[in-house]
């Protein structure tokens, strides 16, 4: 797995690898995620497997594709660029008796472009910004098919145009990120589609992130899982850096922090990651 805040657990390479005890390594379950809970690699691991999975998370918080063109919020973020070529290359690629993983039975996941949309969508040049973004993109996955990997799965930008941080903005930002995410979302379709025509035994999966989100902001009952969700709009200053348990009430806060969408401006809560991962299973299956 590579990507950001989304998806990062804060596992560390240089720690307790993926075992039976623990399959998402360091730190403890669920580590250390942006939803107040498991995040969608978690709840795929433990809770979405047929088998027993292990899963080797590299995602970064604040993470872009690459830090030369689109700068994350702290110059010591790894962008993607840093945890395919840093990370996942020196210490994995080759099969260590450590994750001795096989081409026909590993899943590489991508879910990344919320900073980088965040972050340069209002450029007057951002398209041509996406432009270079995607060649590079393009090329770290081409890197890890050189060294083995066969089987890929990208996810779409969420409508974080619908985040807290963005509607703080105006409408005419949120349109703004909305044109952007869809013009994003479109390069990653490309992406995996001429990856898998170019090597014809890699697969690929692209799923509608976008989508999903979407359908529980408008409708949390579309699912049992976020039906507990009563505010999608907005968030409780008190709960945006984590709380004590998944779900605490604090009475300022009007509602327990599950029963919000957004945990703080830019991130969902752990009902939401919950769905992602299911339908992901489910597609994947």
């Amino acid at each position: 797995m590579v990507g950001d805040s989304y998806t990062t657990t804060s596992f560390n390479d240089t720690l307790a690898q993926p075992d039976a005890a623990n399959p998402l390594g360091n730190p403890a379950y669920p580590g250390y995620t942006a939803t107040n809970g498991p995040n969608w690699v978690d709840f795929l691991t433990t809770t979405y497997n047929k088998t027993f999975l292990e899963t080797v998370n590299l995602a970064y918080g604040g993470a872009t594709v690459d830090s030369a063109l689109v700068a994350p919020y702290l110059p010591t973020v790894l962008s993607v660029k840093q945890q395919v070529q840093d990370e996942y290359l020196p210490v994995y690629a080759d099969h260590p008796s450590f994750f001795d993983w096989s081409a026909n039975d590993t899943l590489f996941a991508t879910f990344i472009g919320i900073n980088d949309v965040g972050n340069a969508y209002s450029e007057a040049n951002s398209s041509t910004i996406f432009n270079l973004v995607f060649e590079e993109y393009a090329s770290l996955m081409d890197q890890l098919y050189q060294s083995g990997a066969r089987n890929f799965l990208f996810l779409y930008v969420p409508p974080v145009n619908r985040s807290p941080l963005t509607v703080a903005a105006g409408a005419a930002a949120q349109a703004t990120e909305a044109t952007a995410i869809a013009a994003w979302n479109a390069n990653v379709t490309h992406l995996a589609a001429n990856l898998s025509s170019t090597y014809s035994d890699a697969k690929t999966f692209v799923f509608d992130t976008n989508a999903a989100f979407t359908q529980v902001l408008d409708d949390p009952c579309s699912h049992p899982e976020t039906c507990p969700y009563k505010n999608t709009t907005d968030y409780c200053v008190a709960y945006e850096n984590g709380t004590p348990s998944w779900y605490t009430f604090y009475q300022n806060c009007s509602l327990p922090v599950d029963e919000y969408f957004w945990l703080n401006v830019l991130h969902p809560t752990f009902r939401m990651m919950n769905v992602t991962a299911q339908e992901i299973a489910a597609q994947l299956s």
